[in-house]
């Protein structure tokens, strides 16, 4: 859930490039305080910030974070609170440092135009990890764990972003998260791909993956495209046809727990069939950078498994 993985890692076939020496730096900041409460820490009455926003910033905004892990379980009231607590537009310039590795975080981003680089250092070289573009957001990460930022976040071209703080985050989102999360564990508990993985394992699949949601009858990937996700059928049906010159369109139907779109991503090649949902249906998908990077423990299983389509 993530849509959506901190997200501030991974790439599509991102180029690893050393990068400049980092830019001024907006904020820093200095503590992280725990998000625990029980008799020492006690909840408070909450008032989240409220923003004015058009009705076009609005269902841009929510166009973006429903496909999200984060946002998708909040019920509509909840997500308009969210939504009015959003500060921005903030418009970033290239070259500036949003966000540096080991500094603790206050805040998310939900990027609506223009491209963020993430960068991790490796021996002492920064390297792009992922770049987040129109529809991704990133920072949660901090807030859902209490932890330092995992990577720095520099802007690659002119981008436009909206933040939200942890008040809101803490109040708001979490206790739909924390549901949801249960609920996307038990479902992938019950898919044998996903059998022996860790808890730890899970978790950071879970945090990484967005849901789509598809009317019956709707185009989800398209025989010969270039393959940039990988789906697992979280409710509903997927239909996927092969179609080939000499031979009658070969079917198989997708349910509940099974997944597909591993083979464009595991061998580099266009889509070897169309996939389209037979019923209404929702999917949680993964882009291929996290596939990459979180997927490498099961390839081997995927690889085995692949003599399923024929």
């Amino acid at each position: 859930m993530a849509s959506s993985s901190e997200s501030e890692e991974d790439t599509d076939d991102e180029v690893d490039i050393p990068l400049a020496p980092p830019g001024a730096i907006r904020k820093q900041r200095t503590s992280v305080s725990a998000e625990a409460f029980g008799e020492w820490n006690q909840r408070v009455l909450f008032e989240p910030p409220v923003y004015p926003k058009s009705p076009e910033q609005m269902q841009e905004l929510c166009d973006v974070v429903s496909k999200s892990f984060l946002f998708n379980s909040l019920e509509l009231k909840d997500l308009e609170v969210v939504l009015m607590a959003m500060k921005g537009p903030l418009v970033i310039e290239p070259g500036y440092r949003l966000i540096q590795e080991g500094d603790s975080g206050d805040h998310l981003y939900v990027v609506t135009d223009g491209a963020m680089d993430c960068v991790k250092v490796f021996d002492g070289v920064e390297m792009v990890v992922k770049t987040c573009v129109k529809g991704d957001l990133f920072g949660e990460l901090a807030l859902m764990y209490n932890c330092p930022r995992g990577a720095s976040v520099q802007c690659r071209e002119e981008s436009t972003l909206w933040e939200l703080e942890r008040g809101t985050f803490n109040n708001v989102v979490m206790e739909a998260v924390q549901r949801k999360r249960a609920q996307c564990m038990s479902a992938l508990r019950r898919v044998p791909l996903f059998a022996n993985m860790s808890q730890g394992e899970l978790e950071s699949i879970i945090d990484a993956l967005k849901m789509e949601r598809y009317p019956e009858g709707s185009l989800i990937i398209q025989q010969g495209d270039v393959g940039e996700h990988f789906f697992i059928v979280y409710e509903g049906q997927v239909l996927a046809s092969k179609y080939s010159p000499d031979a009658e369109p070969m079917t198989m139907l997708h349910e509940a727990g099974d997944y597909f779109g591993e083979l464009a991503l595991l061998h580099g090649e266009p889509r070897a069939a169309s996939v389209s949902a037979y019923t209404e249906a929702c999917l949680l998908s993964m882009d291929r950078a996290t596939f990459k990077r979180l997927m490498g423990s099961v390839e081997t299983y995927l690889e085995s498994h692949t003599d399923r389509y024929e």
